[in-house]
């Protein structure tokens, strides 16, 4: 995809750095950047001298592409104002790491209106807002595309061109699969970043090595937005929770019972599994 405009939608960590790396690997293009907050404007203006940045809907005009980078709550009444706006022809992804409701709520607004697809970059940090996004922060990265039964496939390739410009890998799921899965490899190990944070509590963190900060890092991310994505993909999590707390029932036998071959044989299994994730990832 050679796209002659790129729209993103709200400037936040992923929406920043897709406007900052489309300015850099799509140099020819038009960015527009769209933010709702007009407080907003300057630092934009700051990071995207080029771009043309505002609060208005049309700024979606004339786009071959449109990153919807708003919360998932956000997104329905975010589409309707700029349907007016778009084409048939128009490419429209987001960047939700929760796919089933997106695509319930998104697609049918859509349909006819534009070309969508679903996408979720495997990427970010703990820090959240526009003073925290990279133009490199997609290399070599996952994005997820959840194409449909009704998705052409035009439109997954067009939309996979899109992220490997950036530097991305890419995988295709079902929306059903993707949220799946992401409850168990991001949403869960939020949930427990969190948990063993308030655990620890305070009194020991003057002793804080690399494997509390390494196993602790996503607790400090922004909690209006996780709190939604935790909601929005509570099914998939509570299943994924039943698992973990077999998990730890398990340990927590194995210590009552002071039996170090069961102890070393969950560990070992452990161990092995987290051996085969490459060390690019």
């Amino acid at each position: 995809m050679n796209p002659s405009k790129i729209s993103v939608f709200a400037p936040g960590l992923i929406g920043g750095s897709v406007a900052l790396a489309s300015s850099h690997f799509f140099p020819k293009a038009t960015l527009a950047v769209w933010t709702r907050r007009s407080e907003s404007l300057p630092p934009l203006r700051a990071a995207l001298p080029k771009a043309e940045v505002g609060t208005e809907p049309g700024l979606a005009r004339s786009s071959d592409l449109v990153v919807l980078a708003a919360p998932p709550a956000v997104l329905p009444e975010l589409v309707r104002s700029i349907l007016p706006y778009l084409s048939p022809s128009t490419l429209v992804t987001d960047v939700s790491s929760v796919k089933e409701s997106v695509e319930k709520s998104v697609a049918p607004l859509l349909q006819g209106r534009a070309r969508w697809i679903g996408s979720h970059p495997m990427a970010g940090s703990e820090n959240s807002g526009l003073g925290a996004a990279r133009t490199g922060l997609f290399q070599n990265a996952p994005v997820i595309l959840t194409p449909t039964a009704s998705t052409a496939s035009t439109t997954t390739r067009d939309a996979s061109s899109f992220w490997q410009a950036l530097g991305a890998r890419i995988l295709t799921m079902s929306p059903e699969s993707h949220d799946e899965q992401v409850a168990r490899i991001s949403h869960l190990p939020h949930l427990i970043s969190s948990a063993l944070v308030l655990a620890a509590g305070k009194k020991s963190l003057p002793l804080a090595g690399p494997g509390y900060r390494d196993t602790t890092r996503i607790a400090a991310g922004p909690s209006e937005l996780w709190s939604e994505i935790l909601l929005e993909n509570r099914r998939e999590i509570l299943a994924a929770l039943k698992d973990f707390r077999s998990s730890m029932d398990a340990l927590a036998s194995a210590l009552d019972q002071k039996d170090p071959q069961s102890l070393q044989k969950i560990l070992d299994e452990a161990a092995g599994i987290r051996r085969n994730l490459s060390p690019s990832s």
